[in-house]
């Protein structure tokens, strides 16, 4: 029997595919391109951080905004929860789906309030995903996704 998913999961689904379009995007070309010369970043950008090219940063953006949340949006969609997923889902008395999307928008604005305050350049793209991350804190806290996501709830 399928259930059906209320819109605040796909809604919160879009903000995750977004955000892993960009993650794999800004990750691929800063780990192809440690100059970031490709992106049009400099490196005098990084001279206040305590990394020299933007490798690193483009790890962190391939696995933290490109893979994470492709397997957070898995998990909203399909609420698989192998092994010690399971243990996570009765501690938190939630999915560890909606907990991640908490983490993962939570992380997103701590590292673009970073970008505020160590990058002098300001990009278009800042204000968006904090946005972005405000939100995909807020709507897991809404009741009809609390609902959805409740480990309680029988599937």
């Amino acid at each position: 029997m399928r259930t059906r998913r209320p819109a605040t999961v796909w809604l919160e689904v879009a903000l995750l595919a977004f955000l892993a379009i960009g993650g794999f995007v800004g990750g691929v070309a800063f780990v192809t391109d440690p100059t970031g010369a490709s992106l049009g970043a400099q490196l005098a950008w990084l001279d206040r951080t305590p990394v020299s090219d933007f490798l690193l940063p483009g790890l962190f953006l391939l696995v933290v905004y490109g893979l994470v949340p492709l397997l957070l949006m898995c998990g909203l969609v399909w609420r698989f929860s192998p092994g010690f997923l399971r243990r996570v889902n009765g501690r938190i008395g939630y999915q560890w789906s909606w907990a991640g999307t908490i983490a993962v928008g939570s992380v997103l604005m701590i590292w673009i309030v970073y970008e505020f305050t160590v990058l002098p350049e300001r990009m278009v793209l800042q204000p968006i995903l904090l946005a972005v991350g405000a939100l995909m804190v807020a709507i897991p806290l809404l009741p009809s996704m609390r609902r959805s996501c409740s480990a309680a709830k029988k599937r």
